[in-house]
Parts: C-alpha cells; structure tokens; sequence
C-alpha cells in the first residue's frame, strides 16, 4: 500500500455540500450564513447533526446567541452563491443574502433564516458545542425538516462539487 498525504487523502472523502444559516431572518446585519461541507447525522434519537464551522465565524456567534440554525443541501442552483457568497465573504462585513439576491423567509420552529429553494432544509435547536482544533462542531437537534425543491443536493469531494447519479 502507497501512503499518501494526511491532508490529500482527506480531500477523497465525499461530504454534503451545505449553507449553515443563523440569526434573525428580517435584519439585516444580524442574519447570516456560511457554506460547509463538514456535516453529519450523528444520533438517530434524538435527531441530531454535527457541523463545523471555524471559531471566528459570524454565523457561529449568531448560533450561539440565537441557539438555532438552519441546514440547507445545495443544489446546482445554489452552487454559485454557496461558494462566492456564503464561502468567500464575511457576514460581518456584508449582508450574504442581499448579495446573494436571496430573500429569506423565517424558519417554522426556530429563529434562523431560510433558502426556500434549497433541496433540504433542516431546522436546529443547538445542543451542544465541542472546540475541534481550529473549528468547532455545533450539534443541532432537528427539530423540523423539509424540501424546498426538487433539485438534487451536491456532495463536495476532492476541492469541487458534484451531483450523485443515483
């Protein structure tokens, strides 16, 4: 067996590609939202997933002030603004959605903003919290689940994004 670099062999396992959204969905400059690929379903009872996000991110502290956050599955049509919007600037600095010509709606059972035309989106109360090395995992309870369309959601895999042939 040949070894490889730790760094490249992590680059082969495929992850979801999703935008992780927080704070108040009508005000500008306290909603946000950040783009991640590390996300997990990690309890089947409760329903609960695992996101990391680096500790000096916007949308972190509006998770733990507000306690929730919304998951959405990128689709194609989402792709651009996942990586030039919601990746590549801060929502300190500018309101992702408008940039991204995105109006959100609120989320039904929680306080967070919502990409109604994401393929899934999930509602999160916040549970716990564990600092990960330069990242940290929120651990949300689903509390609520639904498709805003019917587009396939992308996996990220090797530095791009792909849609799964099923």
């Amino acid at each position: 067996m040949e070894s490889i670099d730790v760094f490249q062999a992590l680059d082969l396992i495929p992850y979801p590609l999703a935008i992780v959204t927080a704070g108040d969905p009508g005000r500008r400059g306290r909603r946000g939202g950040a783009a991640v690929a590390w996300l997990t379903r990690v309890s089947w009872d409760p329903p609960l997933v695992a996101v990391a996000l680096g500790l000096a991110r916007y949308t972190y502290e509006l998770i733990k002030e507000f306690r929730s956050f919304a998951v959405h599955l990128v689709s194609r049509e989402l792709e651009d603004v996942a990586y030039n919007v919601f990746g590549s600037v801060s929502g300190r600095d500018v309101d992702k959605f408008d940039l991204a010509k995105i109006v959100p709606v609120g989320a039904r059972k929680v306080t967070a903003p919502i990409i109604g035309k994401a393929p899934l989106i999930l509602e999160c109360e916040l549970v716990d919290e564990h600092v990960a090395g330069d990242h940290v995992v929120v651990i949300g309870r689903v509390v609520e689940a639904y498709r805003g369309s019917a587009e396939k959601p992308l996996v990220f895999y090797n530095g791009s994004s792909a849609e799964l042939k099923l």
